[in-house]
């Protein structure tokens, strides 16, 4: 991984550091965000997924859960080379506007959750 580090262009001050290829954490939340591929209609997993900048880091993307998005090998090839384009729309929204300008839009499934009961509840406690 390398790291990209933004300067000001008079001063030469550093004013950002990020880095092209996300971190281990960052890696973990975008796959349990994006339990699938993110483009409309597609299922397949995060075992499956690239991980790729909605807006390309050579042109200033960050790399960060706002700017990044599981896509499965066909799809991210469909959005770098057909007229398919992509909006984070924030929360892990994406609008996704196909070449004939139709919008479609994909929310990040539903995390799985447990609830639980408990079978033997306490017995009410006795006055003394």
């Amino acid at each position: 991984a390398w790291e990209r580090v933004l300067t000001h262009p008079v001063t030469g001050g550093v004013l950002a550091v990020d880095r092209y290829r996300p971190g281990a954490d960052l890696r973990r939340l975008l796959h349990a965000r994006d339990a699938r591929c993110r483009f409309p209609t597609c299922g397949l997993p995060p075992s499956a997924h690239d991980l790729d900048h909605t807006i390309d880091a050579a042109h200033g993307g960050p790399t960060d859960a706002g700017n990044l998005a599981g896509l499965c090998r066909r799809h991210h090839v469909l959005k770098h080379h057909t007229s398919w384009t992509v909006t984070q729309r924030g929360g892990g929204i994406l609008e996704w506007t196909s070449p004939t300008g139709r919008t479609y839009i994909d929310t990040p499934p539903a995390p799985v959750t447990f609830t639980t009961t408990d079978p033997d509840p306490p017995p009410d406690a006795a006055p003394f």
